[in-house]
């Protein structure tokens, strides 16, 4: 019986060896994963970083002002081109609504940059 007992309690003892082998190999695997994970994120962030930076350059205001001067004939807007409702009516006929009475001057001021296009020079 005490053979039987030895020979049980050395199977159970090579069973809890192979056992840990196992889940060290695991954790080991487990752990150059994460090393991998966390250099692929470093790069990523790094890569983020400079996406960001090359953003800022092309959203810059004087970078834009700078281009669309070169590729536009755009202009700042002038008092000259707004004109009141009323003005508009006249300017393009019968599919302009009149404007309504009580409304303030400033309500029916519209920017028309179009009209020096259409208007007969």
């Amino acid at each position: 019986m005490m053979r039987i007992t030895m020979i049980l309690l050395c199977l159970m003892l090579a069973a809890a060896a192979a056992g840990r082998y196992q889940a060290e190999a695991a954790v080991r695997e487990a752990r150059q994963e994460l090393r991998r994970l966390d250099r692929e994120k470093a790069r990523e962030l790094s890569s983020i970083q400079l996406l960001r930076a090359e953003i800022a350059y092309l959203e810059s205001p004087e970078r834009l002002a700078v281009i669309a001067g070169e590729m536009t004939d755009l202009r700042r807007l002038s008092g000259a081109q707004l004109m009141t409702a009323e003005d508009f009516e006249i300017a393009f006929g019968e599919g302009a609504e009149p404007a309504r009475s009580g409304a303030s001057e400033r309500a029916s001021v519209v920017t028309v940059a179009a009209l020096e296009r259409t208007a007969p020079q």
